[in-house]
This record gives structure tokens, C-alpha cells and sequence, in this order.
């Protein structure tokens, strides 16, 4: 059995990709149906919420995958239409719901094993 990551694990997370955006060149656009888009450097693209017409441009970016960090009672979180919308659109889609409010240490292993699989970078996260 692994050991599960502690909850620290998670703000170690957010620091590094913090340093990395720092550091890297992020570029920020405007895209229908996605709220705050940033992309840093070539493997990942941070979002806010999407809507399910936006996952075909989200492809056609170029984007390997979609990873949705929100929970399903969040508002606008939308996940079965997304998740419809992935499928029709022919990429990879994966829900881990994340609570910064009650963090849960096994979320963050499936995060770090979710991106580092291989063929899910470039990564689309929101």
C-alpha cells in the first residue's frame, strides 16, 4: 500500500505551479465559454469554469485532456454536460472533485497520477 500524501502535499502543489506561472511565460485569453484562461507554457492551461461548448476549442487548442478540479455542486459546474460534450469531442475528460474547504488527500494522489499518465499533457485544468 502507498502512502497517501499529506495535506500539505496540495499547498506544495499550488506553490509550484505558482513558481512555475512565475517564471513561465503565461499568456491569458479571451475564450467563449471559458472564464479566465491561462495558458503556461506548452503542458498546461488554467481555467475557471467551462461551458460544455467550449470543449470543442479546448481541442482544437490542441489540449490532450480536460481535468475538472470543481465539485458537482458548484454553480455552472455543469459535469455531465461536459462530460458529454468531451466524448462527442473525442478528448479525455476526468472529474476530481477538489474542496479546498475540506481537502482530501487522496484527491491530490489522483491529481499527481491523473497528470503525469501518459498522453494527458498538454493538460486543460479547471
Amino acid at each position: 500500500m502507498q502512502p497517501r500524501a499529506p495535506r500539505s502535499a496540495l499547498l506544495v502543489i499550488v506553490v509550484c505551479l505558482a513558481a512555475t506561472a512565475a517564471s513561465a511565460q503565461v499568456v491569458r485569453q479571451e475564450v467563449p465559454g471559458i472564464r479566465n484562461f491561462a495558458k503556461v507554457e506548452s503542458t498546461v492551461a488554467c481555467a475557471g469554469a467551462i461551458t460544455p461548448g467550449a470543449i470543442p476549442e479546448i481541442k482544437k487548442m490542441g489540449y490532450a485532456s480536460i481535468i475538472n478540479l470543481r465539485l458537482a455542486t458548484e454553480e455552472g459546474a455543469d459535469i455531465a454536460g461536459n462530460t458529454a460534450s468531451a466524448k462527442a469531442a473525442g478528448i479525455p475528460y476526468y472529474h476530481i472533485p477538489f474542496s479546498g474547504a475540506a481537502p482530501d488527500p487522496a484527491v491530490v494522489d489522483t491529481f499527481l497520477k491523473t497528470i503525469t499518465a501518459p498522453g494527458v499533457q498538454p493538460a486543460f485544468i479547471h
